[in-house]
């Protein structure tokens, strides 16, 4: 099954839909992802991430540089980054397999290494109706309340720090929610950066 979630993915689906019905053969090569994030998140001392679904990928390749660095000093890690909140949030919980044991990874190395980022995570199944333990991550079968999401981070940023960045990437009204609380939250004392990109199922 092929996924159109744009323009240009669109037309492929439909040139390899086209060449199917006249039994012609195709083959499709993908390369990517390619871009650049339009924010510095190794300036921030506090970070929350959220994701819809497969909208953990860009989340994923930001953990990757973080927690894939060297051990070292933190002069090496070259970030000021003291903690991260990710909500991963998905209909199903089954889909959580494709990236946990990534995401438990980068967890472990949190509380081995102090001096990488703590890294607290939290993972939503909105259409399963049962609790369940997969890979030993526990899954909480409901919507995160985004009003809490934005509190935690307020109270957790470090001492002395001044602004937090929020990034959301997934469907338009999850992230149109984290947005207005996240300029709800500004204030002379706190900076709250927002950044997203939007997808829909």
């Amino acid at each position: 099954m092929l996924c159109r979630l744009g323009g240009h993915t669109k037309k492929i689906v439909e040139y390899a839909e086209s060449c199917v019905a006249e039994n012609k053969q195709v083959k499709i090569r993908s390369d990517g992802p390619y871009g650049t994030l339009p924010f510095n998140y190794r300036r921030y001392g506090s970070i929350v991430f959220v994701a819809g679904g497969i909208g953990i990928t860009p989340i994923i390749a930001i953990l990757k540089d973080i927690y894939g660095q060297q051990e070292g000093n933190r002069s090496n890690l070259s970030h000021c980054i003291r903690n991260i909140s990710l909500f991963w949030i998905m209909p199903h919980a089954s889909e959580a397999t494709l990236f946990l044991g990534l995401l438990n990874s980068f967890h472990l190395k949190s509380l081995e290494n102090s001096l990488l980022p703590d890294l607290n995570l939290s993972i939503h199944a909105t259409r399963d109706s049962s609790e369940a333990t997969i890979i030993g991550q526990q899954i909480v079968y409901s919507k995160p309340n985004f009003h809490d999401v934005m509190d935690e981070c307020v109270e957790s940023k470090p001492a002395g720090s001044t602004s937090i960045l929020a990034y959301a990437c997934g469907p338009s009204r999850m992230v149109n929610q984290l947005w207005d609380l996240s300029t709800k939250k500004k204030s002379k004392e706190l900076r709250v950066d927002f950044y997203h990109e939007e997808f829909e199922f």
